[in-house]
């Protein structure tokens, strides 16, 4: 298994180039094959299987531009490998790539990583400089695709808030899952929306021998991946947009360390999105469009509309990360396993969804009552801001928190819970009602001043 398998005391062994040896596409079975090593001697093999019997392949398939698509993929898919022993040098073989694109890559990677330098105490300074070895280039081609868009889902609340805002739009789309295996969560969403679902596989070969014996390890940001790997999605069944549910908490940082802003959620920033777009036009094909859907709210916004959109979804979804792992076998269906109630996440969305639920719709959703839980005492004060730094996880702003707090606080009818408690006490004593105006100026008005969601589909979020 490759995740979760940290050797903590072992010895890491040193290597000096990463390479991207090679990338292979099967028509016969739409299964794409990625291939990396440290210095030609340990190898890597990941593959993406596209195929999907409920939908068709674009009659006018060209293997050229599908090949140029997966160049890039193959790009993207190296961070995964690349973590475990962080070279100097990373080398393409596949293609040539200039100036501009050994640049972006540095970026992206750089960007990527940097909470797992942070976690690590890994020095940044020089890593990540690209270089190719090949001639061949790969020049843009635009292809046709229809007016429809792909939304990509995980099991949480923001997919289903798109979901449910553009059918009430009337638009045109499907869904889309990248995952080592399907889960019930996905499924929930799916018919609970009565959409058709593009259901992407990711397949690893069993590293752990190796990984056991020497590596580094942490959080690596895979949204980007996905990005890339739903731009070849789109070229194969004709997806004009693909659309994300990513919200404006995720373009703030979790800590700054040494000269870097640690973003646990950068591949979800708006600024990801621009650097992708504008390399995806240079590089890849200017027909089809990435975005959020969701960027102009934050979180407590999406809670509040999930609350208002949402209700048909309350038992059957979860923003819990803890209990639906990479490697997972199997899936129970309780509230011990849709959530955990112990994670950043859990407690995140338990505080932002509060205010906008009966106590009756809060029990349904997590079987009990978290801020009576001593236990989650430091994870909320670092959810408040009142001591440690913002958890590495996807959650969002302390002031959200302190804002969904004070909703909760005004209206609570019984005898305070310890958590709340402890917010009166240290938190909203210091604060004034102006304060509080301010707050909800900021966190519950959308701003719409900077994204790169497309007109049609801005006017729908401007009526909600």
């Amino acid at each position: 298994m490759i995740l979760d398998l940290i050797a903590k005391n072992a010895e890491v062994k040193e290597f000096k180039n990463f390479y991207f040896e090679r990338y292979d596409f099967d028509v016969a079975t739409m299964e794409a094959s990625f291939f990396y090593s440290f210095d030609e001697e340990i190898f890597f093999e990941e593959k993406i299987c596209f195929w999907d019997e409920n939908f068709s392949v674009r009659k006018d398939f060209d293997r050229e531009i599908l090949d140029g698509l997966l160049f890039h993929v193959h790009l993207a898919l190296g961070m995964s490998y690349y973590k475990f022993f962080p070279t100097k040098n990373l080398i393409v073989k596949t293609a040539k790539i200039d100036e501009y694109q050994q640049n972006f890559w540095k970026k992206m990677y750089l960007n990527g990583l940097w909470e797992f330098f942070y976690t690590n105490n890994f020095d940044p300074t020089e890593v990540a400089i690209f270089e190719s070895q090949s001639e061949k280039i790969f020049l843009k081609k635009d292809f046709w695709v229809q007016e429809k868009s792909l939304v990509a889902i995980g099991w949480w609340k923001d997919s289903i808030v798109s979901i449910e805002l553009l059918k009430n739009a009337g638009k045109d789309f499907d869904l889309v899952t990248l995952a080592v295996q399907d889960n019930i969560l996905y499924q929930n969403t799916q018919k609970i929306a009565g959409k058709k679902r593009l259901s992407l596989e990711r397949k690893f070969q069993d590293y752990s021998h190796l990984l056991q014996e020497w590596y580094y390890n942490w959080h690596v940001a895979i949204t980007w991946m996905i990005a890339f790997v739903l731009e070849v999605a789109a070229y194969l069944y004709e997806y004009k947009n693909i659309v994300l549910s990513n919200e404006k908490s995720a373009n703030f940082w979790n800590i700054f360390w040494k000269w870097i802003e640690v973003n646990h959620q950068y591949s979800k920033s708006l600024q990801f999105e621009k650097d992708f777009w504008e390399y995806v036009e240079n590089y890849m094909t200017a027909n089809v469009k990435y975005f959020s859907f969701l960027r102009p709210f934050y979180e407590l916004k999406i809670a509040e509309l999930f609350a208002k959109y949402g209700k048909k979804y309350f038992k059957e979804f979860s923003s819990c990360n803890t209990n639906f792992k990479i490697f997972k076998e199997k899936y129970q269906k309780n509230h011990t396993w849709y959530w955990c109630l112990e994670c950043p996440k859990c407690a995140f969305v338990y505080a932002i969804l509060r205010p906008f639920l009966t106590k009756e719709e809060t029990f349904d959703i997590f079987g009990e009552e978290l801020y009576e839980k001593k236990s989650l005492e430091k994870l909320f004060r670092e959810l408040l801001g009142i001591s440690g730094i913002k958890p590495f996880e996807c959650v969002g702003t302390n002031e959200e928190v302190i804002f969904a707090m004070k909703k909760s606080l005004d209206t609570w009818k019984w005898k305070l819970p310890y958590i709340l408690e402890i917010f009166a006490l240290e938190v909203d004593k210091n604060m004034s009602e102006n304060d509080y105006k301010k707050l909800e100026e900021k966190i519950m008005i959308p701003d719409f001043s900077q994204d790169i969601i497309p007109e049609d589909l801005k006017t729908i979020l401007l009526h909600n």
